[in-house]
């Protein structure tokens, strides 16, 4: 499978999984039911107004403001205040995120957005899936222009790398970012941890860039974040995965 790499400038390198075509698809066809529910539920309150497109301004408002702008704006919004993820990107845990590994600036939000409505809903999704298709990190046009692309945030992992950390049941997760780390992703950090023994600087580096993906702040030590970073990947991998 292929992987975005972030490469820092102390040749730590941040793996990321890209979402399937499959993935994103039934991620979308569960944001479409989601439209229909709310369809429906539009229908159910506002069927009494007899509003129609013919005869009644107001019934045009309502369907506006009620029914299409929700439609048209759920994507941009729930990246927006969801941390990447639509409903449907939620279930199917995967998530945008800029190519250098950041959370996406509300701009970028924006761009994928606009170019949505082109690759989307004019064309049917015909365009985003070939072009998602042929590209080789799973970017739609949309996410060309801004930047960003979608990724897997719960990968599995091995019994090995499981069993290198000793987790308590009552443990309390400390980072839940975590879980946007792929499998790559912790090897690295592990390695990372056992060369920085002799090496601060490339701890440092790692930790900074690691803190940037994961869009989070601490006052702990370099190598006490990272171990702590592995701790809660092992938790959340295993108690609650």
């Amino acid at each position: 499978m292929s992987k975005i790499r972030i490469q820092t400038t102390q040749n730590v390198a941040l793996d990321f999984t890209p979402a399937s075509v499959g993935d994103r698809i039934l991620a979308h066809i569960i944001d479409w039911i989601i439209f229909f529910a709310w369809g429906t539920l539009y229908l159910l309150v506002f069927s009494g107004l007899d509003a129609s497109f013919d005869d009644n301004i107001l019934g045009i408002v309502i369907l506006f403001v009620f029914l299409i702008l929700p439609i048209m704006c759920y994507d941009l919004l729930f990246e927006v205040f969801m941390n990447g993820q639509s409903i449907g990107k939620r279930a199917m845990k995967i998530r945008v995120i800029n190519l250098d590994g950041t959370q996406p600036t509300l701009g970028a939000y924006l761009m994928r957005w606009l170019f949505r409505l082109a690759d989307t809903m004019i064309f049917g999704s015909v365009v985003a899936l070939v072009v998602a298709s042929a590209n080789g990190k799973g970017q739609r046009i949309g996410d060309i222009a801004a930047g960003t692309a979608v990724v897997k945030i719960k990968p599995l992992v091995s019994l090995e790398q499981l069993r290198q950390e000793s987790i308590a049941e009552n443990y309390q997760v400390m980072f839940p970012e975590v879980s946007i780390l792929s499998d790559q992703d912790i090897s690295t950090l592990r390695a990372v941890l056992k060369k920085g023994e002799h090496n601060h600087q490339l701890i440092e580096e790692a930790t900074e860039k690691v803190k940037e993906v994961m869009g989070v702040i601490t006052d702990l030590d370099d190598a006490d974040f990272l171990k702590q970073v592995l701790k809660d990947h092992t938790y959340l991998t295993t108690i609650e995965g």
